[in-house]
Order: structure tokens, then sequence, then C-alpha cells
């Protein structure tokens, strides 16, 4: 499963299933437009500074996003690591998600 597949699935659940929120909450609480909530949904992909803050609306770890199993890293979840460093906004959003890390911890 892809990163977009796995966002699109957690979302439609939060919203769909769960209706821990509405596509329009979701907007207003990341600062975007409706429309990207609903890309998201249909399997689009948000940049990758908004991937912090969607973890923490979603309630789930980084690991729990990018699909990581207790561990064990697939040859996807390499490549989406290798991209994901290869991004501008790179070691602001690793400083993000370490410190979410370490609040799941504590």
């Amino acid at each position: 499963m892809t990163l977009t597949e796995r966002i699109s699935m957690l979302l439609n659940k939060a919203i769909k299933e769960e209706k821990k929120f509405t596509q329009a909450e979701l907007a207003k609480r990341m600062d975007i437009s409706p429309v990207s909530v609903n890309k998201w949904m249909k399997d689009g992909a948000p940049s990758i500074d908004k991937l912090p803050q969607l973890c923490e609306i979603l309630e789930i770890s980084p690991n729990e996003l990018f699909g990581y199993d207790d561990g064990v890293i697939t040859e996807d979840a390499l490549k989406l690591y290798k991209a994901f460093q290869s991004h501008p906004d790179y070691q602001k959003s690793v400083k993000v998600l370490l410190e979410l890390i370490l609040e799941d911890i504590s």
C-alpha cells in the first residue's frame, strides 16, 4: 500500500466510519481547502509539511501513517524514507515527527 493509499484509507475511516470530524472541519484545522481534503480521500497526496499535523489530528503515530510494522522495514518503506529525505522540508518535518514520537513515548 502506498502512502497516498494509506492516507486515503485513514481519512475515510476517520471521517466516514468513526465520524471524528467532517471534511470541512479537517480542512479548517489544517488551514487548507476542503477540495484538498477531498483529493486526499480519493488517493491524492498531501504536501510533506502537512504530515506531522495530519498525524496529530488523526491521533496516530508517524509509524502508523507510514505503515511501519513493529520495526519491520519493507522495501516500500525504505523507498518512501529516501523520497522523504530528499524533500526540501525534510529537516523541519523530521524534527516535528520526532517530537510527536517522543510525546507518544512519554
